[in-house]
């Protein structure tokens, strides 16, 4: 579902790449199938090593990088083409759910960003000009959680131009959000903020990122 909606896109220069991380199924398989470029990783890395990985064997100028669980809108990529070599950005987002939970989640947190409370990809996708991401050294490979909060906040202490795009829209799933519940969500990332300030925020980002 994912790699439809970018085939969808209806653009031509599209290169979608899959990176597959520690999987046992048959994911590789089926990625082989329907991207340009898959790698298989057998052993379990952070999602920025992953990331990463895919980065370098991008061709283009302009990297999107999508969640697997997360679809991008038809309109999404046109909406970033001819952006500068120091332009980050994320898209708005949707629920895949239709709980009256999500529909609440997801509503504050547009909001969010829609007043400048914070910058970050929460909602799946994630794109900026290959020159920054380079210039800046990709992602944390040391993050093991929050990659793209930490990536936006180094992109834009080294000039980046950050891009917050409407419409169309990030549809993603919040199956995770469901299943733990809302609050419990909402209260381990306070726990994390709040511990990431005195630098004790290791032991709980080894657990979360193993569970």
């Amino acid at each position: 579902r994912t790699v439809r909606s970018y085939r969808n896109q209806k653009y031509d220069k599209l290169e979608i790449i899959i990176v597959v991380n520690n999987s046992t199924d048959k994911t590789y398989e089926i990625a082989r199938k329907i991207s340009d470029k898959a790698v298989n990783i057998k052993k379990c890395l952070s999602v920025s090593q992953a990331r990463n990985i895919g980065a370098k064997m991008a061709s283009g100028e302009i990297l999107v990088f999508s969640d697997a669980d997360t679809c991008l809108e038809r309109g999404g990529i046109k909406k970033v083409i001819g952006i500068n070599n120091k332009t980050i950005g994320i898209f708005l987002g949707k629920r895949r759910e239709k709980s009256l939970a999500g529909k609440i989640f997801v509503f504050y947190k547009n909001l969010g960003h829609r007043i400048g409370l914070y910058k970050s990809a929460i909602f799946g996708i994630f794109f900026c000009h290959r020159d920054i991401f380079f210039e800046i050294g990709g992602f944390n490979e040391n993050r093991k959680i929050a990659e793209f909060a930490d990536f936006i906040k180094r992109a834009l202490k080294s000039g980046a131009e950050y891009k917050l795009i409407e419409k169309p829209f990030a549809v993603t799933s919040l199956r995770r959000f469901e299943k733990s519940g809302y609050i419990n969500e909402y209260l381990f990332w306070v726990k994390w903020r709040t511990l990431s300030l005195f630098g004790k925020a290791e032991k709980l980002e080894d657990k979360y990122f193993e569970n």
